[in-house]
């Protein structure tokens, strides 16, 4: 959207909430004449004035004023191919030919990094890649929720060609999924290392629809030039991004539990990112696992998104008799999930109980398969009767 079509839609918008209420006695097409002519009046035209910034929005909910260092626009079939200085007093040189890069600066430290690919030579056809990005069909879709549209979306495709552009410089095609708001994606190969950027895809004549699957990169060997432009040295060894390496190869290699402290390190140099919220919660239940409690008839599933903590009490019951049940409010002991498991890999008779009230259980992400279920807020008059050996014991999860 140009200037002039951005200023008229503010100048629709505060004429509407200035002039509306006022004329609302009026029939809607004199009312909507009348606003019209007060759009058009010179005088409010002149009154305009767009101020212009430029911000970088994190996940975490932080914003940043930016500064533009280097930039070359969009490529555009009808430009001149000569180079020209941009116009802006901080903009580095700038190509009118097109070749899609802008590099920011923001006042911030210890930021998550990524790593550039040396150069994209050695990609092969056929060979996987992977697209972050911000589609607008994402995000601004009518169904999703605002709070979570900072978080990039990832597509994946495979390099489907090299092609030259109109202006005779190399692009990669791919059949991964780019949509308007996408431009300036990073693609990774499948070593996590930075090959391309997405740049343009494919339209019908009209315009107005994408053809997915015939989408096209520009090669990191741009970003590189115009980094060396500005004398700047890309690095992908933040204090921050060591961490979450370090942590994600924890996470793969096993160590579950070592993956969560390096989670909380990560989380002390640039807290707020879902990613390290996700991951420390994975890492924690699989570690609750580790020891194969999960495997002995308790299913747990847990979104990444969020837990649940759960008490768990353990009730010793005895039996007076041999198929006499015996209940009892003495001898409840709270016991940590570490306690269960060796209980059970003991060989230890067990009863699981699920006790959690009707709306959190129903809503939960958590279920126990196999457990009794016993809800308070809809229980008999008579209590809850769990039959157990001798030597048993009950487990019960509760809110």
């Amino acid at each position: 959207m140009n200037e002039r079509m951005l200023g008229d839609e503010f100048l629709e918008t505060a004429v509407a909430e200035a002039c509306g209420p006022a004329l609302a006695a009026l029939p809607e097409d004199q009312r909507k004449a009348r606003l019209r002519a007060i759009m058009a009046d010179p005088g409010n035209r002149m009154r305009i004035r767009l101020t212009k910034k430029l911000q970088v929005h994190l996940s975490t909910g932080k914003i940043y004023a930016a500064q533009v260092l280097a930039y070359s626009p969009a490529i555009n079939p009808d430009a001149p191919r000569t180079g020209a200085m941009g116009a802006g007093g901080d903009m580095g040189p700038m190509d009118t030919s097109g070749k899609d890069i802008a590099i920011l600066k923001i006042a911030e430290t210890n930021l998550p990094t990524v790593r550039l690919a040396a150069n994209s030579t050695g990609l092969q056809l056929g060979e996987q890649l992977f697209i972050l990005g911000y589609p607008g069909v994402v995000l601004n879709h009518d169904f999703l929720s605002r709070k979570s549209a900072l978080e990039a979306s990832v597509t994946v495709g495979r390099v489907s060609g090299f092609k030259i552009d109109i202006t005779d410089r190399r692009v990669i095609q791919t059949d991964a999924a780019i949509s308007w708001g996408n431009s300036g994606g990073p693609a990774f190969n499948l070593r996590g290392e930075v090959i391309g950027a997405a740049t343009f895809i494919s339209t019908t004549l009209e315009g107005d629809q994408a053809i997915q699957g015939f989408n096209f990169l520009i090669p990191v060997e741009t970003v590189h030039a115009y980094a060396r432009g500005i004398s700047l040295v890309p690095t992908a060894d933040s204090p921050f991004t060591q961490k979450w390496e370090q942590a994600v190869a924890s996470y793969f290699q096993g160590d579950y539990a070592g993956a969560a402290r390096t989670v909380e390190e990560a989380e002390r140099i640039m807290p707020g990112f879902a990613d390290l919220m996700r991951l420390r919660i994975d890492a924690g239940m699989r570690g609750e696992g580790q020891s194969g409690f999960w495997g002995r008839g308790l299913t747990v599933w847990v979104g990444l998104g969020g837990g649940l903590a759960l008490a768990l009490l353990a009730v010793a019951a005895w039996r007076a008799g041999k198929s006499r049940s015996w209940r009892t409010r003495g001898g409840v002991q709270r016991i940590s999930s570490n306690e269960v498991r060796s209980r059970l890999d003991g060989g230890s008779v067990v009863t699981l109980v699920d006790a959690r009230t009707g709306v959190k259980f129903e809503g939960s992400p958590v279920q126990a398969a196999g457990a009794l279920r016993y809800d308070i807020e809809r229980s008999t008059p008579q209590a809850l009767q769990v039959e157990v050996a001798p030597s048993g014991e009950v487990i019960v999860y509760c809110d």
